[in-house]
């Protein structure tokens, strides 16, 4: 019964560390890494958690995941009208 619990809390913990190494703003943790690596900002943690923002990181401030905005004209010089279907 133990063992049970004990395995239940270690997968709890890893997907905690999965997602704070994925959602959690760089700032934040970078913050971590300092206070569990006694400032030195090396060891495991720090290359797992200490890296650059990415999506999925809240920060949406670079814009990379936005869509690539759609030229005004074509070719020929025409008016691009962009049509978005509802399912």
């Amino acid at each position: 019964m133990i063992a049970q619990y004990l395995a239940v809390g270690l997968i709890v913990l890893c997907a905690a560390l999965y997602a704070a190494g994925k959602y959690l703003p760089l700032s934040v943790r970078r913050k971590i890494v300092y206070k569990f690596s006694d400032g030195s900002g090396k060891g495991w943690l720090a290359r797992w958690l200490d890296k650059d923002a990415g999506c999925g990181s809240g920060c949406d401030t670079c814009g990379t995941c936005a869509p690539e905005p759609m030229p005004e004209t074509d070719d020929k010089g025409r008016k691009i009208i962009q049509v978005h279907v509802k399912r």
